[in-house]
């Protein structure tokens, strides 16, 4: 098992170290069928899902998705029905599930962020929270440890602060949400990007496997400076590519746009045994 909350009461144990990371299958509802998601035993190889990043209200813009030599470039990723709906469509089903979920949500204000989790404290289906630390725009300690806090203090469910590799103090921001009591850190958002589109120059989040030894070598620094367990993400497309990471100190390994294109890849890879 690898536990991504070993001091934290909930725990979070996953049986294989490989996760869809947050947006890679929505909310999993989409893909449920085809991973296998209430069959026993799991044959999906995956260890937990993250949903899409969640926001207190519903963000109505649609995602677009930019081809590039790099990689893709996803423009307004932060489109969801809000925390309301997920709460009552999604939830129930998840209770059925065969694996872990963990909710990723964004929040800009803690009062707003308090009130997020105080509509998922009634559901039993959510087993951990991801607070997207760049999509709540807290990218400096300060405020980012500001938001952990107002966290730690509305649910004792795990917490994973998700991290930013264009964050300018990304060691800085580590260190200041694990003291807020964040149990683990994910290295998974994709860059900053920009494409030249039909429709002009549209702005976006670049992932794929141009990533990798970016994230790499973030990764490193990141597991020298703390003990919590560590979430790496980003361009990984191969075993290879996950076992590097796993060697380098990361205690589970993110997919994102592996699975938009083959969702039997967790289960091929045997659980980077």
């Amino acid at each position: 098992m690898y536990d991504l909350a070993p001091h934290n009461p909930y725990t979070l144990s996953l049986a294989t170290p490989l996760v869809a990371g947050a947006g890679s299958v929505g909310y999993g509802v989409e893909v449920a069928r085809q991973l296998g998601l209430t069959s026993q035993p799991p044959t999906h190889g995956l260890g937990a899902l993250f949903t899409r990043t969640t926001t207190l209200r519903p963000i109505r813009t649609r995602p677009q998705i930019h081809e590039t030599p790099a990689g893709l470039v996803v423009c307004d990723h932060q489109a969801n029905p809000g925390i309301r709906t997920v709460r009552e469509r999604f939830a129930p089903v998840w209770r059925n599930w065969n694996l872990p979920v963990i909710v990723s949500v964004a929040a800009t204000h803690p009062p707003d962020l308090e009130r997020l989790l105080t509509e998922l404290e009634t559901s039993d289906a959510v087993r951990g929270i991801e607070i997207a630390l760049a999509d709540s725009d807290a990218v400096t300690p300060h405020a980012a440890q500001h938001l952990v806090k107002a966290a730690r203090a509305t649910t004792p469910l795990p917490l994973i602060a998700r991290l930013s590799g264009a964050m300018p103090t990304m060691l800085a921001v580590a260190e200041a949400v694990v003291a807020a009591g964040a149990d683990c850190l994910a290295l998974t958002d994709g860059l900053p990007a920009a494409v030249a589109s039909a429709t002009g120059y549209r702005e976006g989040l670049l992932y794929g496997p141009a990533l990798h030894p970016i994230v790499l070598r973030q990764l490193t620094a990141l597991a020298a400076a703390v003990t919590v367990p560590i979430i790496a993400g980003g361009g990984v497309t191969s075993l290879a590519a996950a076992r590097a990471l796993l060697e380098a100190g990361a205690t589970a390994v993110s997919l994102d746009t592996v699975l938009l294109t083959d969702l039997r890849a967790p289960e091929q890879w045997g659980a980077c045994g």
